[in-house]
């Protein structure tokens, strides 16, 4: 029977001898959140962690209890090692492991499929080319006619500069344009058409006047930077929303590498255990 040496408190560290059972089982507090790992008798490592992602996240609370679930599953498992040998214990650690991990992590994969598919519909919202009208269709020319005049200089200018205005870069990533541009350049085009197209969609200029002050008693009109802060603000609640969706599905693959040296299954079999019903 393997020697077991549990450390109470945490970290939880389950210790473990045995030429094919996992030699150590162990979650940590990284800070950002916690790390469970899984190392081998031969030496191989697998470690996965459960974020703390931002509590307005529809992900936060499952993710957050996936983590409490790997801390009850090496306890779990030190009980198992204390009781059992073999296949015995081979099995009744894959019972474990399907036990505190199919459902959740199943659960978890639908509402990662869901905001993925809810993140994706945003950003193609807001990166979507209204088609050019009456009122519009000669700045998309005009634009386009400064733009292949200009030389690459200019052309980066032009792409990354916060006074661009809206048609022009509307024109410019609707004929693909920005190509030509560096990666750059291409990005700060692309947030900026986002912010300026959430500002009109959402109408937040008409929400943003400019304050009177003592330098301007009789100020008024719409604040355009201060719409464009706020539009900004959206965006990066967006991109925050879009890294989310990444970190867990990271998350939920590695949640398989790591199970499998503690099952004997691959992580192909642990995956088909996820119960997404």
């Amino acid at each position: 029977m393997s020697e077991i040496t549990p450390k109470r408190g945490f970290p939880l560290v389950i210790e473990t001898s045995g030429d094919k059972k996992p030699a150590e089982y162990r979650v940590d507090d990284s800070g950002r959140g916690l790390v469970f790992t899984v190392t081998a008798s031969d030496g191989r490592t697998g470690s996965v962690l459960f974020s703390r992602l931002d509590e307005s996240s529809p992900l936060a609370q499952m993710t957050t209890y996936a983590g409490e679930c790997a801390k009850a599953f090496v306890a779990e498992v030190a009980g198992l090692h204390q009781n059992f040998i073999g296949d015995e214990l081979t099995a009744r650690v894959r019972a474990a492991a399907a036990g505190r991990f199919a459902k959740v992590c199943g659960q978890l994969q639908n509402q990662g499929i869901k905001e993925a598919q809810n993140v994706a519909a945003s950003r193609a919202a807001l990166t979507a080319i209204d088609p050019a009208t009456v009122a519009t269709a000669h700045l998309r020319v005009d634009a386009l006619v400064k733009w292949n005049a200009a030389d690459r200089t200019s052309r980066e200018t032009i792409a990354s500069s916060d006074e661009t205005p809206y048609e022009t870069t509307a024109a410019l990533i609707e004929t693909g344009a920005l190509s030509s541009v560096s990666d750059r350049a291409l990005d700060a085009a692309t947030t900026r058409y986002m912010c300026q197209r959430l500002v009109a969609r959402s109408g937040s200029t008409a929400a943003h006047e400019i304050a009177p002050s003592y330098e301007r008693p009789l100020a008024t009109g719409p604040n355009h930077r201060a719409a464009r802060e706020a539009a900004m603000r959206e965006l990066d609640k967006l991109n925050a929303r879009s890294e989310a969706v990444t970190n867990v599905e990271d998350m939920l693959r590695r949640i398989c590498d790591v199970l499998s040296p503690a099952t004997n299954l691959s992580p192909h079999d642990i995956y088909k255990t996820f119960d997404r019903k």
